[in-house]
C-alpha cells in the first residue's frame, strides 16, 4: 500500500524541512572573493607599472614604448599564472581540510545517532511483527501488511520497556531519532556529503508527515467508543483488513493505521540510505569506525 504525500517546496510542514532548500555556501563566497582579489591585483600592477614607466620616461629615455609594453605583458602573464597556480594549490588544500573536518563532524554526530537507530529498529520491528513470529530485531528493510501490525498494542518484549505497549515505545524512539537527525542537519554544512543530509531529511519528512496519524493511533489505546474499547475495535479491524486493502477505501480510523504503515516504510528507506552512506564515510576514515551492529 503506497500513499503519495503532498510535495510542498521550502518548509513542507510546521516541523518538516525540505532537502531541496538551497543555502549560499561559505566556500562559494570565499571563491568569489578570491577571484575579485586576483583581478584587483592585476589591475593594480598594471597601473603601478604604467606610473613607473612614465616616471622613468620623464627622467631619461631608457626604454622605448615597445620595450615597455613587451616587458609589462610578459611580467603580467607570468604573474597571472603564478597567482592562479598558488590559488589552485591553496584552494585544494583548504577544500581537502574542510572535507576532512566535515567528515569528522558527521561521524561525531553519528556516535549519538547510531545507538538511537538500533533502539528505533528493535521497537519498529516489534510493531510490525505479529505474536507467534520471531522478531528480527535489527532488520532495516521489511515487507509487512496492516494485518502484521495487529499486536502493536501488546506489551513490549524488552525488560527495559516493561508495562509499556510496543507502539508507545516505537513512538518514543522514532521521535528521538528524528531529533538526532534534525541536530545533524542543523549542525553540518554538508558541502561534501549532501547525500547524508538528504537521507536524514527523508526520515525527518516521513516522521513529520505521519506524526498526526501516529498520535491518533496512540490515542486509540486508552479511549472508548461508547462502552467499547477503541483498542479492541481497531485490532479487530486490522485483523479483518484485506491484504489488498486500499487507503482510499478505509474508514477514518483505519486511514490513520495506513498512514502509520506508510510512515514506517518511508522511515526504513531513509535509515537504510543513511546507514549505507555512513558505512562508506567510515571506510574513508578508518580511525572513526565504531563497532558494527549486525543489520539485516
Amino acid at each position: 500500500m503506497k500513499i503519495s504525500m503532498p510535495e510542498i517546496p521550502g518548509i513542507t510542514s510546521e516541523k518538516g524541512l525540505d532537502s531541496s532548500f538551497k543555502k549560499v555556501r561559505a566556500s562559494k563566497v570565499e571563491k568569489e572573493q578570491m577571484n575579485i582579489t586576483v583581478v584587483k591585483s592585476v589591475i593594480m600592477i598594471l597601473v603601478l607599472s604604467l606610473a613607473m614607466f612614465l616616471v622613468v620616461l620623464a627622467i631619461d629615455d631608457v626604454w622605448s614604448f615597445g620595450d615597455y609594453m613587451n616587458n609589462i605583458f610578459c611580467n603580467t602573464i607570468a604573474l597571472v599564472f603564478v597567482v592562479v597556480f598558488l590559488d589552485t594549490l591553496v584552494s585544494s588544500s583548504k577544500e581537502g581540510r574542510k572535507k576532512r573536518e566535515e567528515a569528522r563532524t558527521i561521524l561525531r554526530h553519528n556516535r549519538i545517532i547510531q545507538p538511537d537507530i538500533d533502539m528505533y529498529l528493535v521497537r519498529k520491528n516489534m510493531v510490525i511483527t505479529p505474536n507467534g513470529k520471531t522478531v528480527r530485531k535489527f532488520q532495516i528493510d521489511s515487507e509487512f501488511s496492516i494485518q502484521d501490525m495487529r499486536d502493536m498494542y501488546g506489551p513490549s518484549e524488552l525488560v527495559s520497556d516493561v508495562g509499556i505497549s510496543k507502539i508507545k515505545r516505537y513512538a518514543y524512539y522514532q521521535k528521538q531519532l528524528k531529533n538526532d537527525f534534525e541536530k545533524l542537519v542543523e549542525g553540518v554544512d554538508f558541502t561534501h556529503y549532501p547525500e547524508i543530509s538528504e537521507a536524514a531529511m527523508k526520515y525527518i519528512n516521513a516522521t513529520s508527515y505521519g506524526e498526526a496519524a501516529l498520535e491518533a493511533v496512540l490515542g486509540y489505546e486508552d479511549s472508548k467508543a461508547g462502552t467499547r474499547s477503541m483498542r479492541v475495535m481497531v485490532v479487530g479491524m486490522m485483523r479483518e483488513e484485506p491484504l489488498d486493502g486500499r487507503f482510499m477505501d478505509a474508514n477514518p480510523t483505519m486511514k490513520n493505521i495506513y498512514l502509520v504503515h506508510q510512515m514506517i516504510n518511508d522511515q526504513e528507506k531513509a535509515v537504510s540510505d543513511y546507514i549505507r552512506l555512513i558505512g562508506a564515510l567510515e571506510g574513508e576514515n578508518p580511525s572513526e569506525k565504531r563497532d558494527k551492529t549486525d543489520y539485516e
